[in-house]
């Protein structure tokens, strides 16, 4: 499965009254090959989290919340050995796998406590440093999320979408009716690039052996997996027209080396002009 890059931002100053009643302030997360850029505390509740690429490959940005008892040493320790999914650290979603001078915006529910911010893409988990910040419960209000162009639902094991997407700046609205945990990515097609032919290239790429030629497909970022199935969350980016790909890398539970995208959850749609 691909993980990407992970989280964090400064999301308010000040305190009192006149913090909890400030607009909605984005926080903002850059990723780098050499880590991330993002504040050490942001506020619980919903947030817009605008996330830029500056790096030169791919990356995403995991929110991931740790149990008591597990510091961001212990964790990273953990991904290093293997672990997907280290015992008790929950996955709070966060943008999904981003190309180079790419940008998205997310809205996502957060809850107060330890985090880090990771990617997961290719052997990123252990060469790309985690980012430590703390959520907490200071009563700013929820950001308000926009109102959507398109529903996504990520269901097992496929995506149901209900829209039209024009160029331009859209909004998707992301449901998780499960039962198990999903992802999206976007993937603009190149040329005539085949759904199959972005599945075989990601599976090179996530193994750690990029392969050589042009890609199939350009990332434009999405929505990682959250423990919290059933929050909403929405996406915002800018379309241009073309053929895009929503695919989920999820892996399926017991079945070494197999996606969610393997067994079908890669669902192809057009952006009119």
């Amino acid at each position: 499965m691909s993980r990407f890059l992970l989280l964090a931002s400064l999301c308010v100053a000040g305190c009192g009254h006149a913090a909890a009643a400030r607009p909605d302030t984005a926080i903002r997360i850059v990723a780098t090959d050499r880590g991330f850029e993002a504040p050490q505390r942001m506020s619980a509740g919903l947030r817009r989290i605008v996330f830029e690429n500056r790096g030169a490959s791919v990356h995403e940005a995991m929110l991931v919340k740790l149990p008591r008892g597990m510091d961001a040493d212990r964790y990273a320790r953990a991904v290093k050995a293997g672990e997907l999914f280290p015992a008790g650290a929950l996955d709070y979603s966060g943008p999904g796998l981003t190309a180079p001078g790419e940008s998205v915006e997310v809205w996502v529910h957060v809850d107060a406590g330890d985090y880090v911010l990771t990617c997961w893409n290719g052997d990123h988990p252990s060469t790309v440093p985690m980012h430590r910040f703390q959520v907490v419960d200071d009563g700013i209000v929820d950001a308000v999320p926009p109102k959507e162009d398109a529903l996504l639902k990520m269901i097992d094991f496929r995506f149901e979408f209900d829209g039209v997407l024009h160029a331009g700046s859209r909004v998707i609205r992301v449901e998780t009716p499960g039962p198990s945990m999903h992802e999206v990515d976007i993937f603009h097609l190149r040329g005539n690039a085949a759904v199959a032919d972005l599945n075989r290239w990601r599976k090179r790429e996530d193994a750690g052996d990029p392969p050589q030629g042009t890609p199939p497909a350009d990332a434009m970022g999405g929505l990682l997996d959250s423990h919290r199935i059933g929050r909403t969350s929405w996406l915002r980016r800018t379309f241009a027209p073309g053929r895009y790909v929503f695919f989920c890398e999820m892996p399926m539970e017991g079945a070494e080396g197999v996606s969610h995208a393997d067994v079908g959850m890669a669902k192809e749609f057009e952006v009119a002009p």
